[in-house]
C-alpha cells in the first residue's frame, strides 16, 4: 500500500509541474507569447465576440503564468488573434486591426476593414504584410502595414468548407486554417491553402468546431476544437494520425500558442488559460 501510495504522490506532482492553470481573465480568447511574456486577449466579462462596448483589454504575463499587468491594453471591445512585429502588438477588433506598441503601450496603428463581421486570427506573412481571418465573411485578408491597405487573398465557401476561416498558420509555402460555423451547424475542417495558386486541400477524416492551430516542436499540427457541449478538446495531428491529447475538461478552448516549451490553451469559458508543458 505504502508503494502505491508513493507512485499515486509522484503521478500527481509530475502532473502538477506538466499543468498549470491560472484565472482571473474576462473570456480570454487568444494567446501569444514572444521570447519574454505571454499576452492574453480578453473580451470581456460578458462573453460577446461581436459587441462593441469598449470592455476588453489584453493581459501581460511572464513565462511563468504571473500576471504583470493584468490590463496591459485597455478600452479595446472583442480582442481575438494576435501577432507581434518589431515590438508592435497586433490584435483583431471584430471589424479593425489594432497595433500598440509594447513599450508605451500607446495605439500606433489602426485600420479599419469594409464588410468585415468577425475578425478572428492573426499569422504574420513577413514584416510588413498579415494574413487575417474573418470567420463571418469566409474571407482572409492580406494586410499591407506599410501602405495601410488590405486585399483579398481568399474567401471561402462557407457551406462547402464547413464555415469561415478561423486559427490560422502558415507552413512555408501553404497556409493552414480551421474553418468553424458560428452558427453551429456544421463542423469545421482543417484546410491547407497554397499561397501561389490558392489551391486548397483538406485533411480527411477530422472536423469539429474547430478554433486554433499550432505546430508543436516535431512541427506536428496541434488543434483546439470546441467538442459537443462544451466538452472541449485538444488534437496533435502527425500527418494523417490524429489523436486526442489527455487533458483536463476545458470549456472553450480558443486561439492555442506553442512557445516551444509549453502548449497555452485559453479556457474561454471559465476565464481561466491552462499552461501544458509539451
Amino acid at each position: 500500500m505504502k508503494k502505491i501510495a508513493i507512485l499515486a504522490l509522484g503521478i500527481s506532482i509530475v502532473l502538477a509541474q506538466s499543468l498549470q492553470e491560472f484565472g482571473g481573465f474576462a473570456s480570454p480568447e487568444s494567446i501569444y507569447a514572444n521570447n519574454n511574456n505571454v499576452y492574453i486577449s480578453n473580451i470581456g466579462p460578458k462573453l460577446d465576440p461581436l459587441a462593441k462596448d469598449n470592455d476588453g483589454f489584453i493581459s501581460k504575463l511572464d513565462k511563468d503564468g504571473n500576471i504583470i499587468d493584468k490590463f496591459f491594453i485597455k478600452n479595446v471591445d472583442a480582442p481575438k488573434g494576435m501577432s507581434i512585429i518589431d515590438n508592435i502588438l497586433y490584435v483583431t477588433d471584430i471589424d479593425t486591426i489594432k497595433g500598440f506598441d509594447l513599450k508605451t503601450k500607446k495605439e500606433v496603428f489602426k485600420l479599419s476593414i469594409k464588410g468585415a463581421i468577425f475578425l478572428n486570427d492573426i499569422v504574420v506573412k513577413d514584416k510588413s504584410k498579415l494574413f487575417v481571418s474573418d470567420t463571418g465573411t469566409g474571407i482572409i485578408h492580406l494586410i499591407d502595414l506599410k501602405n495601410k491597405k488590405y486585399s483579398n487573398f481568399i474567401q471561402l465557401d462557407t457551406k462547402k468548407y464547413a464555415g469561415g476561416p478561423n486559427g490560422l498558420l502558415l507552413d512555408k509555402n501553404e497556409l493552414i486554417t480551421v474553418t468553424y460555423d458560428p452558427n453551429g451547424i456544421f463542423d469545421g475542417m482543417v484546410l491547407r491553402i497554397n499561397l501561389k495558386d490558392k489551391k486548397i486541400q483538406m485533411l480527411s477524416g477530422f472536423k469539429g468546431p474547430l478554433d486554433g492551430v499550432a505546430f508543436d516542436n516535431d512541427r506536428n499540427l496541434i488543434i483546439s476544437s470546441w467538442g459537443q457541449n462544451l466538452d472541449g478538446k485538444i488534437y496533435e495531428v502527425k500527418g494523417n494520425q490524429i489523436k486526442e491529447l489527455d487533458l483536463p475538461s476545458i470549456k472553450g478552448p480558443a486561439d492555442i500558442f506553442f512557445d516551444g516549451e509549453s502548449l497555452w490553451i485559453p479556457k474561454m469559458v471559465e476565464n481561466k488559460i491552462l499552461k501544458v508543458k509539451k
